[in-house]
């Protein structure tokens, strides 16, 4: 309570002290009151935008996504514009990446050259890390069509970038997807389907191979549930070649996604480093030598 107080007392001394601030991002006076009411009734959201991109380019964010003019974004740091779509589902992915403040994991591993982002949804995580790391070469996997295609839109501005319309498995198969858990698509799931599936599974093994990888310096996954099917088998031909794993376990949709991602980290190495970074469980792998 008393962080909300300081908050709201720190955004109404924004409206106070740079009124031609104010003026300059929402030139209408009515717009401006708007404004100034909505930045006491949502303090947090204000000073996340606030403490992310600086005062002028936060306050001017924020309105666009109020007056969900997101099609084309500019965000400070990011070379290229990019686009969101009016769902509560991009907004939150937006939010995730860009405003959680929870970026220090990508100090623990240098000279990047190859990533594999799995479950790239609309590619925002993948502009961050080709903003991060401009030499590397970036997998995109994404298995939702509506997804992968304002994936390839945003994505289409850099190079050395492949996007994969398929979903990442234990094995080569073909599968389903569907909004199982009711929550959007940012989190589509997807379930083994030989007869009926629309959706190829691919191993990550397959995926290197095609590509002519012998090394991932960074995998991210964050696959709605296939974790637990992706680290149960099959996960020695690529695991011992991975630097980093950046993963979000979702047991409280599908218990043992924790279980079969620790079984599969301990039984393969023998020295790594164990994190969290917000929602992230984050694991370098020691044994690794950098190439």
């Amino acid at each position: 309570m008393r962080v909300c107080l300081h908050i709201r007392k720190g955004i109404k001394y924004i409206c106070h002290k740079y009124p031609d601030l104010i003026s300059e991002c929402f030139p209408n006076d009515r717009t401006i009151m708007t404004l100034r009411q909505k930045l006491i009734n949502e303090p947090r959201i204000i000073y996340r935008f606030i403490r992310a991109f600086g005062s002028l380019q936060g306050l001017r964010l924020y309105q666009k996504f109020k007056l969900r003019k997101v099609g084309d974004l500019v965000v400070p740091g990011i070379k290229h514009p990019f686009g969101l779509r009016n769902d509560k589902s991009d907004y939150k992915v937006f939010h995730q990446i860009f405003l959680s403040g929870n970026d220090d994991y990508l100090n623990k591993v240098d000279n990047v050259q190859v990533i594999v982002d799995g479950g790239a949804n609309i590619g925002l995580n993948a502009i961050k890390f080709k903003n991060r790391f401009p030499q590397a070469r970036i997998i995109c996997v994404e298995p939702d069509t509506d997804n992968f295609e304002t994936l390839k839109k945003n994505v289409a501005p850099y190079e050395n970038m492949v996007i994969e319309n398929c979903a990442l498995w234990s094995k080569d198969t073909m599968l389903s997807i569907s909004d199982k858990f009711g929550m959007g698509k940012w989190a589509m799931t997807v379930e083994e389907d030989n007869l009926n599936g629309n959706v190829k599974g691919q191993s990550v093994r397959t995926l290197m191979d095609r590509n002519n990888i012998h090394q991932i310096d960074i995998v991210k996954l964050d696959i709605e549930t296939s974790e637990k099917n992706l680290f149960s088998s099959n996960y020695s031909d690529w695991l011992p070649y991975t630097r980093v794993i950046i993963i979000e376990l979702h047991d409280h949709m599908l218990p043992g996604c924790a279980k079969a991602f620790f079984e599969a980290i301990n039984s393969t190495f023998k020295n790594y480093d164990y994190s969290h970074a917000g929602e992230y469980t984050v694991i370098v792998n020691k044994d690794i030598s950098v190439k």
